[in-house]
């Protein structure tokens, strides 16, 4: 592992339930992580841990308040300092930018409040998430609530936040999440109940579809990051499932999944044939995806199932005892990620390394 760091798993707890980790993928020097808290009547907190080199700890780095239940976190990709949340209050959801605040201005382990930047209003339905840019600096982010899609123009300077556009999926539909491309940044895909909608940011209106991506809820999407239209998905029917955006009539690669819901699924950002997946059944696990190339014209399976002969299960993290609502990669280390569940335990986990031979 790079900085040397353990091999065995490190823990860290939270004081209430959480849904929410994120990498900071703007600052790629340490392995640090953001997790926010769910809490129906305490104030909410945000807290920002690291795994130092050569150490098994976990350490917090700082610890800020936010007064409302943190229903999904992320952190812009070019200033490490700026966050957006989407939060609940009393059943109404808003969505919005803060700045952590300089510790060095207020001791080390002081709690701060998050600084408010700008609150992203316009949205009149549950907003689910928040996009930003995919890689690079630019000054758009993206929401998305169970109706339409907003883009916004931000400026954290001047703390500005404006809509430039929205697109509609239309009342009968309801998106539950998204991912943004980062091969093509005009094309964005939306979970909507069982289906996948991909939409085109040019036009705003919606490029293709994937009827029936799963058999219930589809709960999370994510873009291959080394290969161009290859994306995975996961559900409520437990199952993972490997997409050709050039070839939408079956999945290219069909995964078991969990022994429940699949929450969250996520490619490695270095080496695209290594997948984590999380679910309610209080598990994360490490697939070995077979890479897919976008013109195979069929499943790879001598039995004609999209279940590709080589793609298997390397290992199932089994450390949590809740469901696991979060799980992330590594900025800095390929090797290391981290997850989290609902009873507010943060595992940090490395790829085994015997399997990491395999890949060098």
């Amino acid at each position: 592992m790079q900085g040397g760091a353990a091999q065995h798993a490190s823990a860290y707890g939270v004081k209430y339930q959480a849904r929410c980790i994120a990498p900071y993928v703007a600052d790629p020097q340490r392995t640090r992580f953001l997790v926010g808290t769910q809490s129906l009547r305490e104030e909410n907190e945000v807290h920002v841990i690291t795994l130092p080199d050569n150490s098994s700890d976990i350490v917090c780095e700082g610890l800020y308040t936010h007064q409302n239940e943190i229903w999904d976190l992320a952190i812009c990709p070019f200033e490490p300092q700026i966050i957006s949340t989407v939060y609940a209050s009393v059943g109404e959801y808003g969505a919005g930018l803060w700045r952590i605040p300089d510790r060095s201005r207020g001791g080390h382990m002081n709690v701060q409040p998050l600084q408010n930047v700008a609150s992203l209003d316009g949205h009149k339905h549950t907003i689910k998430c928040t996009l930003w840019w995919p890689s690079g600096k630019h000054n758009q982010l993206l929401s998305i609530d169970a109706e339409n899609l907003f883009i916004w123009d931000v400026n954290t300077a001047q703390r500005l936040a404006k809509v430039e556009t929205q697109l509609s999926a239309g009342e009968l539909h309801h998106m539950a999440g998204g991912a943004w491309d980062p091969h093509d940044v005009t094309n964005v895909a939306t979970s909507i109940e069982s289906s996948v909608q991909m939409w085109d940011l040019r036009s705003m209106k919606q490029s293709s579809r994937i009827e029936q991506a799963h058999a219930i809820q589809v709960r999370d999407i994510d873009f291959n990051p080394k290969n161009e239209h290859i994306i995975i998905t996961a559900g409520d029917d437990s199952k993972i499932r490997v997409w050709d955006l050039k070839m939408l009539g079956m999945p290219l690669r069909e995964l078991p999944g969990h022994s429940h819901w699949t929450w969250r699924v996520r490619y490695n950002p270095t080496f695209e044939e290594l997948v984590l997946s999380a679910g309610t059944d209080s598990v994360v696990n490490l697939w070995h995806v077979i890479p897919s190339s976008s013109s195979e014209s069929k499943p790879k399976s001598p039995y004609g199932s999209p279940k590709g002969p080589l793609d298997s299960l390397l290992r199932a993290y089994t450390e949590h005892e809740d469901s696991v609502y979060g799980i992330a990669w590594s900025a800095r280390d390929p090797w290391v990620f981290a997850s989290l569940s609902y009873d507010g335990r943060v595992m940090v986990d490395s790829v085994p390394q015997n399997l990491r031979k395999q890949r060098h």
